[in-house]
């Protein structure tokens, strides 16, 4: 919150995209917001490996041993990192497959294409879903060198399909569905 208890607003960036076509050229230099410092936890945090969760171990039935372990692995990779990659999901593989292939082709595409499903409202006014940056809320926050694309799948009465790209919105439907 900002002074008199009103929202910092976001501070509008370039799309990575841009960013890195404008440094074409202009040396190999990376903008110093984009740059983390050594002695930043993050950085730290991110030399470790990931979490991995075997949801087939987690999911067992009866529950034995295994699965009380796989259970206590995940809740120490949510308390730690927030996040973790799951294997033996079930899902089969030509489907992971055509998702990377979809998200690689969004990814591909002219920035202008891209632009159809910003995260920003009116240009000034965040949203989580769609496609941009994270939100950045002050002018010294060290920022990701990347762009992304968010959207929401659940629950599916939320999902905001404006923001999803039509080359996904099939493959996703159908990986989510799983």
């Amino acid at each position: 919150m900002g002074r008199a208890g009103k929202e910092a607003r976001p501070v509008p960036l370039l799309p990575v995209q841009e960013l890195a076509g404008r440094q074409q050229g202009a040396g190999d230099d990376v903008p110093a917001r984009y740059v983390a410092r050594a002695n930043d936890a993050e950085a730290a945090a991110a030399a470790a490996p990931v979490p991995v969760i075997d949801l087939g171990r987690l999911c067992q039935q009866p529950r034995g041993e295994s699965a009380a372990d796989e259970a206590a692995r995940l809740r120490m990779a949510l308390e730690s990192w927030g996040l973790f990659l799951v294997t033996n999901h079930g899902i089969e593989a030509p489907l992971m497959d055509a998702v990377m292939e979809a998200s690689r082709e969004f990814f591909r595409q002219p920035l202008e294409e891209k632009q159809r499903y910003t995260n920003m409202v009116d240009g000034e006014h965040f949203q989580l879903e769609g496609y941009g940056n994270d939100r950045v809320a002050s002018e010294g926050q060290v920022l990701d060198w990347c762009d992304r694309l968010y959207l929401k799948v659940e629950p599916p009465d939320e999902k905001n399909l404006a923001l999803w790209p039509t080359r996904l919105r099939d493959v996703l439907h159908e990986f989510t569905a799983k």
